[in-house]
């Protein structure tokens, strides 16, 4: 009678993987019929019942099976998922429970417990379920697997576990993990996304999941979310540090700065006084300081750092990076310190390189300043620019966006505000010319956003799917299409704004996507912050950039770059005469207020004496101009790089007679 029963139970249950539930369920029925009580049998009727949509009877069924066999905990997990998928959570909490009275071990039970107790807003317990769940998590030797998959690079490999196991356990947090990290690697971050949701759904207790899926969010710009998901974090993990450090950072990419202090704030009570840790997080709380103008603040802030963290060149560059400090002779020995320390990191001797460039610089030893800096250059680890492959890029550019192509660009622009993208090369005067308009009434200021480049990504990826490579992909998107994308621009940004009829983009790099904005978003205004080459290049190359900008760390290339970036916009005005205002520097320094009235013109909007005095403007400003911006306009920047003149000259030589002629009047 067993092995007959055995057999059907094999039976059944491949008729119900065929998702033949109502065979099945003849079957079973006749099988309870000759043994009422078989508990493997009402199991396999109650799941058949379920399938085909009669919860009801398989409800009545399970409650059964619990009766017949009440030390069962399977009988008991069975009725509790029937009761979870009828809504009815309290009920399920009681029969998981009783379930796991009798199994500690079971792992499912623990999971659905674990879920059903965040629904009912019972956060420790629900933490304290999903614990055990990863404490008795059946499918260990998979992920020790995964790791080794991953480990060598065999990466494929891993994926096909890992789909394996969501395949058996829907949700698995450690493979979905898994498939959301291979999806970032390849730029797939809405993949990534996607996935992570729906294993948090399962597993709402994973902070690992949900800091996974903050990253993902951050890739495509989509902060709103990533503020909710960080700020559940918090809930989830209150007494840990690192929630409050990736809820600052998000804030800060909301531009909400005061929360992320007050974030920053808060990791700082829960950690020793005298620790490392403290003195990181010392480092943040400056550079949010100096974003809001809290001047003698910031400076505390990073000396705490210093004071706190060994070989900490980024507390030194904090300090130098605010413009206006002034370190003393202790400080430059220190500093001097960290740059001949071999053993610290690059990053940290670079910085401190840089540090003591501009303390140098501001004592007037121009030549021991320019020394420093060419070691901080030196220093300055990952650096990857190729010449040759920028001038593709722009050779690539100029060939794809012709008269025609932009033409083919939507003629009417999304719903919502009008952009004004501040473009040209970091360190010639965007900063100044976004305070100048964030003045303005009808002017929203924002920051360095980096929604449009998202833009470009989801545009590359929808191309690639049929067979084009961006830009030239461009040509074969709909009007409509163009406008949607458009609007997801506007849609993504909202998070900045407040409802002025015009906001800002200052993204310098956004120079290279003028032909882009033309074609999406056809209202938008672009102004070209220029400088002269010698006085920007000089900029470039005695400023740390944390995020990138390879090409500032030589001297050669920075001029490479500036022709490439002139080439460039000389097209622009070409195809698209009249669209891009030019505003050089020197010009406003010496002829501010017609220089921004010409401004205020391009944008369209009417003159107002506050954007004269911009520097009364208590915005915060994110960056290396922070300082510079609240000060009144002066002149002491134009023309600065002939102080190191004969230091400059690589860069004199690689932009040549021809480009250096048309800046012959600055």
């Amino acid at each position: 009678m067993q092995k007959r029963n055995e057999q059907l139970y094999r039976e059944v249950s491949e008729l119900i993987r065929r998702g033949d539930a109502p065979a099945a369920i003849v079957r079973l029925e006749s099988l309870l019929e000759e043994n009422p009580g078989d508990e493997v049998g009402l199991s396999l009727l109650g799941s058949s019942l379920v399938k085909t949509g009669r919860k009801d009877e398989a409800m009545s069924v399970f409650r059964e099976s619990v009766e017949q066999h009440p030390e069962s905990w399977a009988a008991h997990g069975d009725l509790g998922f029937a009761e979870m998928q009828a809504g009815n959570n309290r009920s399920a909490i009681k029969s998981f429970e009783k379930s796991l009275d009798l199994n500690p071990d079971f792992y499912q039970a623990h999971c659905f417990l674990s879920r059903l107790l965040f629904a009912e807003g019972r956060i420790d317990a629900a933490k304290a379920a999903f614990s055990k769940s990863d404490a008795c998590d059946p499918y260990v030797t998979e992920f020790r697997n995964i790791q080794t998959a991953m480990s060598a690079d065999r990466f494929g490999e891993a994926e096909k576990i890992a789909r394996g196991v969501l395949s058996q356990q829907p949700g698995h947090p450690k493979s979905a993990y898994t498939l959301a990290h291979l999806a970032t690697t390849v730029g797939a971050f809405e993949e990534a996304a996607a996935i992570l949701r729906q294993s948090i759904d399962s597993y709402p207790c994973d902070v690992n999941l949900r800091a996974k899926l903050v990253n993902s969010l951050e890739e495509t710009g989509d902060y709103k979310q990533a503020l909710e998901e960080a700020l559940r974090i918090v809930e989830l993990d209150p007494e840990s540090i690192a929630p409050y450090l990736i809820v600052s950072r998000i804030h800060g990419h909301c531009g909400n700065y005061q929360e992320s202090l007050i974030a920053c704030n808060k990791a700082l009570t829960l950690c020793s006084g005298n620790s490392q840790e403290a003195g990181n997080i010392e480092l943040l709380r400056g550079h949010v300081l100096k974003i809001l103008g809290q001047y003698e603040e910031g400076v505390s802030a990073y000396r705490q750092s210093i004071d706190l963290v060994a070989n900490n060149g980024a507390g030194w560059w904090g300090l130098a990076d605010m413009k206006t400090f002034r370190f003393t002779e202790e400080d430059l020995a220190a500093m001097e310190k960290v740059v001949e320390e071999k053993k610290a990191r690059p990053e940290q001797r670079t910085q401190a390189a840089f540090a003591l460039g501009k303390a140098k610089e501001d004592a007037g030893d121009y030549a021991q300043s320019f020394s420093w800096y060419t070691k901080a250059n030196t220093l300055r680890p990952g650096v990857n620019f190729d010449p040759k492959a920028q001038a593709g890029g722009i050779d690539e550019l100029i060939r794809t966006f012709s008269k025609e192509l932009l033409a083919k660009g939507t003629k009417v622009g999304p719903d919502g505000p009008t952009p004004i993208f501040i473009t040209g090369l970091p360190r010639s005067g965007s900063t100044l010319i976004e305070q100048i308009l964030a003045s303005h009434s009808q002017i929203e200021g924002t920051m360095e956003l980096v929604d449009l480049p998202n833009v470009v990504r989801l545009i590359t990826i929808a191309g690639g799917k049929r067979k084009q490579s961006y830009p030239s992909s461009l040509g074969g998107f709909s009007s409509e299409e163009l406008k949607a994308y458009g609007q997801v621009y506007l849609d993504s940004t909202e998070i900045h704004r407040t409802g002025k009829p015009f906001f800002i983009d200052k993204m310098p790099t956004n120079f290279d996507k003028i032909g882009l904005v033309h074609m999406i978003l056809p209202n938008a205004v672009i102004i070209d912050a220029r400088r002269h080459p010698m006085d920007c290049g000089f900029s470039c190359f005695k400023q740390h950039f944390a995020g990138g900008h390879h090409f500032s760390y030589r001297l050669e290339d920075i001029g490479t770059y500036y022709n490439n970036y002139l080439r460039l916009m000389d097209h622009w005005h070409d195809v698209l005469p009249g669209k891009v205002l030019t505003v050089q520097y020197e010009e406003m320094v010496a002829n501010t207020e017609e220089t921004v009235r010409g401004l205020l013109e391009h944008c369209d909007v009417p003159f107002e004496e506050e954007c004269l005095r911009f520097f009364e403007n208590k915005r915060p400003v994110r960056t290396a101009s922070s300082e510079q911006v609240r000060q009144p306009i002066y002149n002491k920047a134009v023309s600065y790089w002939k102080n190191f003149e004969a230091e400059l000259e690589p860069l004199r030589v690689a932009l040549g007679q021809e480009t250096l002629d048309r800046f012959r009047d600055y």
